[in-house]
């Protein structure tokens, strides 16, 4: 449950958001001691912002964000304090002119903490249906059958001891040494 915003006595806080045209920044591109700072964004906003009104904020500003066709992707970049390294969670997208079920969610929602950074990226166009790396996996899989998760203790060659790989030596005989 989110607490209300008294957006008339309460004080704005600074969200460093991060823009990038066609996809998202790469986790590595965040470090304890770098950001990409060539598309810093710095907004003032409230927790009870919602993603929205954060689309709305960068359309003013980023003008690929405006297009009638414009998908605006949001991720959440947070500090991970076990392993000293930043992290992301997808917390939601904003079309222009369609409404998707994140244009109500909040910051809160999102547990955004003070300090948390955006990753916003801009799509222009309808999204891609086909011709991704995934479908290439699945297609791959209709033809073939599903691979083993982790495989069955190697290939599918050693299932009938096929071109007899198990046949070898046993490591340490004397064809080894040099």
């Amino acid at each position: 449950m989110t607490t209300a915003v008294d957006r008339e006595k309460e004080c704005p806080f600074l969200l460093r958001v991060f823009t990038k045209n066609g996809a998202h920044h790469r986790n590595s591109e965040f470090t304890l001691t770098t950001v990409p700072a060539a598309d810093e964004l710095q907004l003032y906003t409230w927790r009870n912002a919602t993603l929205e009104e954060l689309a709305q904020l960068i359309q003013e500003v980023i003008p690929d964000a405006q297009h009638p066709e414009a998908r605006i992707s949001f991720r959440l970049i947070y500090l991970d304090n076990r392993r000293a390294t930043y992290q992301y969670k997808e917390i939601g997208r904003v079309q222009n002119g369609k409404p998707t079920p994140d244009h109500l969610k909040t910051l809160d929602q999102c547990k955004f903490f003070i300090g948390d950074y955006l990753d916003v990226a801009i799509f222009i166009g309808p999204p891609r249906q086909m011709g991704g790396r995934m479908d290439q996996i699945h297609s791959r899989d209709a033809r073939f059958g599903p691979r083993p998760r982790f495989g069955n203790g190697g290939g599918r060659d050693r299932d009938n001891n096929r071109f007899g790989r198990d046949n070898r030596p046993p490591f340490g005989s004397r064809r080894d040494r040099f």
